[in-house]
């Protein structure tokens, strides 16, 4: 199975369709993906757009996960895409993982560590990928993860209680756009073996005030919770591009 033919058949589920969800949305169907779910409860504010790319004025009052779907549409018809208006709360996110196909990849595009915690530690328990960002200020972050690799939880160990938001210390555009940007690469590479071998486990860090961007290449921390649960891949086999 070539790549391309990878990206038609997995399934992305983005959770959270905000100022990273749209530009991984975007991302996605740009490299030829066609099958979503989005999962966001909240509706279009007038003063997310600058950020949040996908929407319009015109859809300003609607929900969120609706009016990426509908985006979505607008450019690619034949996309097939499903629209959840709804919380996903960290405590029902094992239950939520397990019940999606096993060809699926998630995306946690929200700014709720406590779910990003959740989904690390759903997706390693129910063998499904995992592409997990954040961004703040002018910094942004990815992992993908999977078993056998440093997971979420290896790097930060659990959520931490006064991180500041979005809200209260802001976030430029172009960083949170960039972040899910490379969000939908990470999640494009995970469609290829090769690919895949060099992403999962390896967190990128950006940093715009000082135009860096690195790579980090942790090691699995002993006695992780999350990776001692690991499970193997639910992910279908994948062959190498032709």
């Amino acid at each position: 199975m070539t790549v391309s033919a990878q990206l038609q058949r997995t399934h992305f589920v983005v959770v959270g369709a905000g100022g990273l969800g749209c530009p991984a949305l975007l991302g996605l169907s740009a490299a030829g993906a066609r099958r979503f779910t989005i999962v966001d409860p909240d509706v279009v504010e007038t003063s997310n757009l600058q950020r949040q790319v996908l929407y319009s004025v015109a859809q300003v009052g609607r929900a969120k996960a609706d009016a990426a779907a509908w985006a979505l549409r607008q450019r690619i018809p034949a996309i097939e895409v499903d629209a959840i208006v709804r919380a996903l709360r960290p405590a029902d996110a094992s239950a939520f993982v397990a019940a999606l196909p096993p060809e699926s990849i998630v995306l946690e595009c929200t700014d709720a560590p406590a779910l990003k915690f959740a989904l690390n530690d759903a997706g390693l328990e129910h063998g499904t990928p995992v592409v997990i960002g954040a961004a703040l200020g002018l910094r942004g972050q990815c992992i993908a993860v999977r078993r056998g690799v440093a997971c979420y939880r290896c790097i930060y160990e659990s959520a931490p209680q006064d991180l500041p938001t979005c809200e209260s210390a802001g976030v430029l555009g172009v960083a949170v756009g960039l972040a899910g940007f490379v969000m939908a690469s990470a999640a494009v590479s995970l469609c290829d073996p090769q690919q895949a071998a060099e992403t999962t486990g390896a967190l990128l860090a950006f940093e715009l005030g000082a135009g860096s961007m690195q790579t980090l290449r942790p090691r699995p921390r002993e006695r992780c919770p999350a990776c001692a649960a690991a499970q193997p891949s639910r992910f279908p086999p994948l062959q190498a591009s032709a």
